[in-house]
């Protein structure tokens, strides 16, 4: 065969394996990438610590990371475990949530509660927990439950274990005896 042909049939060969090369490529849309999780898990546990002390454990149904976007999101249930010395002070629950991947905060939304170790329980639709202060605030309807009282209103701040909370709108307050 002659030098020319085999050029030929190399080219030919090539240009047939290059071109087929585009169809086995997965088709991507920027947006789409974008709009998906990076990262995806199932019942779940991430553990918030600082200088080797847990600060808080979070429990899911689902979990989906958007890393691009910093932030975390959860679709089927939320525990949240707040601990101080070892031991915990309140869990709160809820069924979605948002985690700051940047600061740790987490907003829970849609039947909130949060129960403390001497049994006082919060009653909510958004609460948020910030990290850096270890405290938690709503701005919409609550309604906290103590062995002493209900009290009911809008807008809320408290430390994470609930001894020391302040409601700003106060719409009842109820003798619990």
């Amino acid at each position: 065969m002659s030098r020319i042909k085999k050029i030929i049939i190399i080219l030919v060969i090539s240009a047939a394996f290059f071109s087929c090369g585009d169809k086995f490529k997965p088709a991507t849309d920027d947006n789409e990438s974008e709009n998906s999780p990076s990262q995806e898990s199932w019942n779940s546990t991430v553990v918030f610590s600082d200088s080797g002390n847990v600060k808080a454990v979070l429990t899911a149904g689902h979990i989906s990371v958007f890393t691009a976007k910093g932030y975390t999101l959860i679709d089927s249930g939320a525990k949240v475990e707040f601990y101080r010395d070892g031991k915990i002070v309140s869990v709160l629950t809820g069924m979605k949530g948002r985690i700051d991947d940047k600061t740790s905060n987490i907003e829970i939304t849609d039947s909130v509660t949060v129960i403390n170790s001497e049994g006082s329980r919060l009653i909510t639709e958004k609460l948020l927990w910030k990290n850096d202060v270890q405290k938690v605030y709503s701005d919409v309807f609550v309604r906290i439950t103590t062995p002493e009282e209900i009290i009911e209103g809008t807008g809320f701040e408290s430390d994470q274990n609930l001894s020391n909370y302040k409601i700003y709108k106060v719409s009842g307050v109820f003798n619990n005896k």
